[in-house]
């Protein structure tokens, strides 16, 4: 692989590391990453590189860059996979500053970027996105039950999606419910977020900022999933840290009553739940379907103090919803 990069690029890395999800290496004081393409299209991997060129152009030096080959394209087959490779000079990361105030001038750059993003745009589209996701689930549950043949796993999903489907239509009523009666204020405007933002992708990434990992969307949804994965690997619960998190986040950038209320129905869609599921039917390796068979179960562990949480979001985060005109979900 090593020489395979020199060919290539000119650069011989002395080892290969692991940098959370991807291979890298360092060369003196830059880190060099290597992105696999897998399957993206021409047209996603050219919006990827507009929203990383402009960022950098905004300031934001921590953004990985995408280095040419010698030929002067951009992707080329390592080991058989197709990559693109990043770099980004470490030195660029903004040491002093919280996570949640670096994450609120990422959003607010973000905002500036004016021209049309078609591929990676998931703004206003989650309603039909998890309407789909539901829709694919429940068929996918329904074949297990009628299914002569069942193991642990399959007897977890059947008993415990039922649960799981009215906690994604309540996810999608407040959606909608949202959409129909409030109005989007100047911070609801479509910025860079991150595919699934968490306080895990801070500490693997030490600041580095991979434009493999974004989307464009609501600003919400990188606060969202970083209040799950809070919850959820918190051993002891997070609550203080989240409120922490999102005052910190406000200081720089105040969220609307529109924002509040998009953030609670992603917290109200099981995503993590989704996940799991998804991932173990997709896997044939053993040890990997392990891991989200037991990423189920604490899931499933951790249920009703995750609808604890739910219920009791608003008065954690000392919001008052009514003030607001923010309903809760009384069920829960």
């Amino acid at each position: 692989m090593k020489n395979e990069i020199y060919q290539h690029f000119g650069l011989y890395p002395q080892e290969l590391v692991t940098i959370g999800k991807y291979h890298g290496f360092w060369i003196r004081s830059k880190v060099y990453i290597l992105l696999p393409v897998n399957r993206l299209q021409e047209e996603v991997l050219g919006e990827i590189k507009k929203l990383s060129d402009f960022m950098i152009q905004q300031g934001e030096l921590a953004v990985a860059t995408f280095v040419p080959t010698i030929q002067g394209y951009y992707v080329s087959e390592i080991s058989g996979t197709q990559y693109m490779l990043a770099r980004c000079n470490r030195q660029g990361a903004r040491g002093k500053e919280s996570e949640a105030a670096s994450l609120a001038l990422f959003h607010y750059r973000g905002k500036q970027f004016s021209e049309t993003i078609e591929h990676l745009n998931q703004i206003g589209k989650w309603k039909g996105m998890w309407e789909k996701r539901l829709e694919q689930l429940e068929q996918f549950w329904q074949s297990k039950v009628l299914s002569q043949s069942k193991d642990e796993f399959d007897e977890l999903f059947i008993e415990t999606f039922p649960y799981y489907l009215g906690l994604t239509e309540n996810a999608i009523q407040y959606l909608a419910d949202t959409e129909l009666d409030d109005e989007p204020q100047n911070f609801d405007g479509a910025t860079i977020c991150h595919q699934k933002y968490s306080s895990k992708y801070w500490k693997y990434y030490q600041r580095l900022r991979i434009p493999f990992d974004w989307v464009y969307d609501h600003p919400s949804r990188d606060l969202a999933e970083w209040i799950r994965s809070e919850r959820l690997e918190n051993k002891d619960g997070g609550n203080d840290s989240i409120l922490a998190f999102l005052k910190e986040y406000e200081e720089k950038t105040p969220l609307s009553s529109f924002a509040w209320k998009l953030l609670y129905s992603r917290l109200l869609f099981p995503l993590h739940y989704f996940e799991a599921i998804e991932g173990y039917y997709s896997q044939q390796e053993p040890q990997q379907r392990k891991v989200y068979h037991t990423q189920l179960e604490n899931i499933l562990h951790l249920t009703e103090e995750y609808q604890n949480f739910l219920r009791d979001f608003y008065d954690i985060i000392q919001l008052p919803a009514g003030q607001l005109q923010i309903r809760k979900v009384e069920w829960l």
